[in-house]
């Protein structure tokens, strides 16, 4: 059994506090006749009246004249004393004179007799809801009205199904269907025969239901059969509950536009046309110019190269036919010997000078950086212009800053630079004329120029200076010799060691001068130099103790080369032995193995890479020193892996060759 006691009812007084404390209800008791009777704190809040001012007074105050003068407040209360009660909705009035939107509601109050004897009055204040309708309910409308008088777009409702449900006086003009026509219809009668066959107006139902929307262009079909291009969107619409109630469809006629965009995609195709054609003309036109250039170009260069190496050539073939009259011990002899052998290296020179292009514009010209003194190189490469420079009695000035130091760079074609400068300036300086070459550093940079008070450069030729076979003079009346290869190969030298260098003339008469930079880089280990180039190699009368007792094998395909290398070298103090092939050359070396091979690298059967490789695999092949002597132009890279000690290209000084074979025999 609980122990709980059950709760007494609320007393009067109880329930009169519950009812007062109310603040966002007016609750209030009326007498039968209407005049109020009680008043709680929610009455005196929305309507601003104390207990003081309204009780005892009849309710009609709250209602505003006109209801008064319907006589509203008296027939409220005979509804709720016929009905028990009586709801509305209506404006009401506070004390201040304002009126606010009230939802009351009456009720009858009978003794147990049935007598009335008054009536209970609930008031809520809906004023800020009745606002928030009115706006809805305005927006709505300004909306509708909104979308019925749009006349550029055809703006209307589907149902679920894809039926029409409204229509805008836009749709009215753009597809020629009244209301009263298309209302109910299945909005794919706007479609054409191929898009309805291909099930369109359904599938696009589907993906706006899926998606949400769904925008597209194409062709549909007006009430009279014709057809316009159409932009259009379909929106589902949701209700609360994510419901589909219908959807959405703005339809917009861009057949102008499109013919407008079709017109102008039409223009700009021509236009390209014309363009690509004139464009096309002018391509022939450049290249028919530069194919004309390029032959008149060519036609210059050979004609230049057949004139300079036509012009050597003539002195070798010459003397060399005069030789066998001439005694040995007549001057003029001597001279004809002298003249042979000027000659022959300027032949070698010019070669050098193409195939040095050749490799550049091929990819294949390689770098071997060392660290180089940069004195002793620029004191190397004045020293081997002086004598043509004294010859033509040019004054020739160096003016090297102290401290220069050393940088990384490939010491042979640095030297290449600066003697194609220097040998640039001289021949275009005249007689007691004078070439300046400066030298300085700096931080990041080492600076060489050569300048002379000689021809100058034309303004307009400035900018070819650098191209390779270009040349100010004409190949038929030119005074200076050449084929215009030496300052192209001193650009593209410069820029591989990733400097730059430039050309500066005030024109004709006024001399030149050029200029290299090039950067300091880093100190590189010492390195053994693959092309057998030594800074230190001399000119001049062989020694023939120099290689005295060495044992030398040569072997080459070509007897004229073979009996050279043989003559020097014996001349050279040296024990050779010759081979015309590597077959030739295995079976010498294994009947006595020589202190120096001098092979050739292009040899029929077997080259000089293998027969290195053969010779290394052999008793005592490893302890052999191997000079490759060759021109080959792939040498250079193939050495490094094919066991050759010393790559030298041909053609060679002799003093070269004894040298080397000297230093790599430790003699």
């Amino acid at each position: 059994m609980s122990s709980r006691q059950p709760l007494s009812p609320p007393t009067g007084d109880e329930f009169a506090l519950l009812v007062d404390a109310v603040e966002d209800y007016a609750i209030f008791l009326l007498g039968p006749d209407g005049e109020v009777r009680t008043w709680n704190r929610g009455a005196a809040r929305i309507t601003g009246y104390s207990a003081d001012e309204i009780v005892g007074q009849h309710f009609s105050k709250f209602y505003p004249e006109h209801d008064l003068r319907a006589g509203k407040p008296r027939r409220e209360l005979e509804v709720a004393a016929a009905e028990g009660r009586i709801e509305d909705e209506g404006w009401r009035v506070r004390r201040d004179g304002r009126r606010f939107w009230a939802n009351t509601i009456i009720t009858a109050l009978r003794d147990g007799h049935g007598a009335l004897v008054g009536f209970a009055k609930v008031t809520r204040d809906l004023t800020t809801r009745r606002l928030e309708d009115e706006r809805l309910r305005q927006s709505r409308e300004l909306f509708r009205l909104l979308v019925e008088s749009v006349r550029d777009y055809a703006i209307f409702m589907l149902d679920p199904e894809g039926n029409v449900a409204t229509w805008n006086a836009g749709a009215h003009r753009i597809k020629g269907y009244t209301p009263e026509e298309i209302i109910g219809r299945h909005f794919s009668l706007f479609y054409t025969e191929e898009d309805i066959r291909s099930g369109k107006p359904a599938r696009k139902l589907e993906i706006a239901k899926e998606k949400g929307s769904v925008e597209e262009e194409g062709w549909r079909v007006r009430k009279d059969g014709t057809r316009f291009w159409a932009n259009v969107v379909i929106t589902a619409v949701f209700d609360e509950t994510g419901e589909l109630r219908g959807f959405a469809k703005v339809t917009r006629d861009i057949t102008e536009r499109r013919h407008a965009e079709e017109l102008r995609q039409s223009l700009v195709e021509q236009r390209e046309a014309r363009l690509q054609a004139e464009e096309e003309r002018r391509r022939v036109e450049a290249s028919y110019l530069a194919a004309q250039e390029a032959i008149r170009a060519k036609d210059e260069f050979l004609m230049t190269l057949s004139h300079e190496l036509r012009t050597p050539m003539t002195a070798i073939l010459g003397w060399a036919r005069l030789l066998p009259a001439l005694q040995p011990d007549d001057e003029m002899f001597r001279d004809a010997v002298a003249s042979i052998g000027r000659s022959a290296k300027l032949q070698a020179q010019l070669i050098d000078e193409v195939l040095d292009v050749s490799r550049i514009m091929s990819g294949k010209l390689r770098l071997a950086r060392e660290n180089v003194d940069i004195r002793k190189l620029v004191v190397a490469a004045v020293d081997g212009v002086r004598a043509m420079a004294d010859a033509r009695s040019i004054t020739l000035t160096v003016n090297l800053a102290p401290d220069m130091g050393s940088f990384a760079a490939d010491p042979t074609r640095l030297q290449q630079i600066l003697w194609n400068l220097l040998t640039n300036a001289l021949k275009f300086t005249p007689i007691r004329g004078k070439v300046e070459f400066s030298a300085r550093r700096t931080a990041s940079h080492i600076e060489f120029s050569v300048a002379d008070n000689g021809d100058g450069i034309d303004p307009h030729f400035l900018p070819h200076v650098f191209e390779p076979f270009v040349q100010a003079e004409n190949p038929r009346s030119r005074v200076h010799g050449g084929l215009g290869l030496g300052l192209s190969i001193v650009r593209y030298l410069v820029e591989a060691h990733g400097g730059t260098v430039s050309a500066e003339s005030e024109g004709r008469g006024r001399g030149a001068k050029f200029s290299v930079w090039l950067p300091v880089g880093a100190i590189t280990p010492e390195t053994r130099n693959a092309r057998g180039d030594y800074p230190d190699a001399r000119e001049g009368d062989i020694d023939p103790e120099r290689l005295k007792g060495l044992r030398v094998l040569i072997v080459d395909d070509d007897r004229e080369t073979r009996g050279l290398v043989r003559a020097l070298l014996r001349q050279a103090g040296a024990h050779v032995t010759t081979a015309d092939s590597a077959a030739a050359a295995l079976t010498e070396f294994d009947s006595r193995v020589p202190d120096l091979l001098i092979t050739d690298i292009a040899m029929p059967e077997t080259d000089g890479f293998a027969l290195t490789r053969s010779i290394r695999a052999r008793k005592g092949g490893d302890m052999l020193k191997i000079i490759a002597l060759s021109a080959f132009p792939a040498a250079t890279a193939a050495a490094e892996i094919s066991g050759l000690d010393l790559y030298l290209r041909k053609p060679i000084d002799p003093a070269d060759l004894v040298d080397a074979a000297a230093k790599l025999t430790g003699r």
